[in-house]
């Protein structure tokens, strides 16, 4: 009897039946990316010879972020495997900048799943008309909805539609920006999140925080004071060894600079954060504006917790958020929010008044875990030579083994099916093997100096007496003889001609690089 009771009146024991639900905000609204995330996306899997209509690029068809290629694969697979893995069945697509070309891409890859059907939702106003989302079957195990929000301009005017649309099911979900790598295991933050939402219904959002170092020289900057000829060697173990060690743009020979911004943070970045540490570091303030000279905490939170508060710089925001749907309704009561950390979170953490308290906490992902953003160059770099490092494994080139040539890289022709299977060599030099079947392989010049970090895709073709270090090379790319390839990034279809160097490049399909 008092089984059924308990059963009856408590609505979390209904919630395994719900499926776990993530959004996805695949538009960064940012021109970090420009022009790459302005050109047409369907140039770079047709035939790069039509490269004369990038004059009228229609709308929609922009390529966005996440179908740029990180290591060979769109980091639109990195994502959603990893959103597999903690347990995601169904994933929403928000997108603006380039929704059809997304759409196209994902029907294009899950065509062999046929059982493609669309959904009926209501308009959040209680009508019954259609909704513009697609479900797609991704897998066995997770669909995939796309949602065009062609007229948001920013995450809080695509939170707020997403709201009205009323999909969101799951308490909590997943709140993923695009341009985020990681490894991190999720269920942990997702439990702890649970637990703190039915203890009080306050507790509205998990952020996951990356401890990662506070500005200033990296530790082993002063290693290197001699500048005799014998550091190379050393110096190039500290960088396999430090995942956070500077890159080198010396064309010849590894060498460091001081560096005085820690290479995973933007250099817009200068979070600083109050923790309430016996509070299952409750937030308490959010600043992340790097020009601010002072920053305030509201003096209730020092009456009720004492010397309990803790000020840090040393944390990287991940990009990932465990959320309840009263965060989708906080904006849409709020129409004035445009962004979710600066604007969302600083004010939710700030509030005074107890009973208009919306609760954020911070997950800090142990040691071992690995998260990235590539919200620019610079860091796009990083993150993809921090992968090839092995540092997010199971995320590197050696377990692409079933993704076919399409995935890892531009092709001129898309019936072709040829299977990318990479292995990883001295010196963490990643040389693609699958080729091999149907003579393919990738040729390399016997005078050619290979220094890892370095990815060498399908079908690649190198001269003789080249540098090639710190890169990544996608598909039939060919590289002339007496070239230099450094710290740079070739997608796809890539020509660079004899005697040519590239320093901190990135190179998209179809390109002709000349000395």
């Amino acid at each position: 009897m008092g089984k059924s009771g308990t059963s009856t009146n408590d609505p979390s024991d209904n919630k395994h039946e719900q499926k776990l639900q993530a959004v996805l905000l695949a538009d960064t609204f940012s021109n970090a990316f420009h022009p790459i995330t302005f050109e047409p996306y369907n140039n770079a899997n047709d035939n790069t010879n039509n490269n004369n209509n990038n004059s009228s690029n229609p709308k929609g068809q922009e390529r966005p972020l996440v179908l740029c290629p990180l290591n060979n694969v769109p980091l639109l697979h990195h994502t959603i495997d990893f959103l597999q893995g903690s347990g995601v069945e169904e994933l929403f697509l928000l997108c603006s900048s380039g929704a059809d070309a997304l759409e196209e891409y994902i029907r294009r890859y899950a065509g062999g799943n046929k059982q493609q059907h669309q959904v009926h939702q209501g308009d959040g106003n209680g009508g019954d008309k259609k909704s513009n989302s697609d479900k797609i079957i991704w897998s066995s195990k997770l669909t995939i909805s796309m949602l065009r929000f062609t007229d948001c301009t920013n995450t809080g005017d695509a939170l707020r539609e997403l709201d009205r649309r009323n999909v969101i099911k799951s308490d909590p979900f997943i709140l993923m920006q695009g341009d985020v790598v990681t490894n991190v295991d999720l269920r942990e933050a997702m439990e702890g999140h649970k637990v703190r939402r039915k203890k009080d219904n306050a507790a509205i959002m998990t952020v996951l925080l990356q401890e990662v170092g506070g500005w200033g020289l990296d530790d082993d900057d002063d290693d290197d004071d001699d500048g005799d000829d014998d550091h190379n060697i050393d110096t190039e173990k500290a960088i396999l060894d430090n995942p956070n060690s500077p890159p080198s743009n010396d064309h010849l020979t590894p060498h460091k600079h001081n560096h005085q911004l820690p290479p995973l943070r933007s250099s817009t970045d200068d979070l600083l954060l109050a923790l309430d540490t016996t509070h299952e570091n409750r937030i308490l303030l959010w600043d992340s504006h790097p020009h601010n000279s002072t920053s305030s905490i509201p003096t209730i939170f020092f009456a009720e917790n004492s010397s309990n508060i803790a000020l840090t710089r040393n944390y990287l925001d991940v990009g990932i958020d465990i959320c309840s749907p009263d965060v989708l309704a906080r904006f849409s009561d709020e129409f004035d929010y445009r962004e979710l950390r600066s604007q969302f979170v600083a004010n939710c953490v700030a509030e005074e008044e107890v009973g208009l308290q919306s609760r954020i906490f911070g997950y800090i992902t142990k040691r071992g875990e690995y998260s990235g953003r590539m919200g620019d160059m610079r860091r796009y770099h990083r993150v993809s030579m921090d992968l090839l490092r092995r540092w997010c494994y199971p995320l590197v080139p050696d377990n692409y083994g079933h993704c076919e040539e399409k995935v890892v890289g531009s092709s001129r022709s898309s019936n072709n099916s040829t299977t990318a299977s990479y292995v990883v060599e001295r010196h963490l030099v990643y040389r693609d093997v699958g080729g091999s079947r149907s003579g393919k392989r990738s040729h390399v010049g016997r005078s050619t100096q290979l220094l890892g970090p370095l990815l060498l895709g399908p079908n690649n073709s190198i001269g003789e007496e080249c540098l090639l270090q710190r890169s990544v090379l996608g598909s039939n790319v060919t590289v002339r003889d007496n070239c230099s390839v450094v710290d740079s990034h070739l997608w796809g279809n890539v020509v660079v001609e004899e005697g040519a160097q590239l320093r901190g490049a990135i190179v998209c399909e179809g390109a002709v690089v000349r000395k």
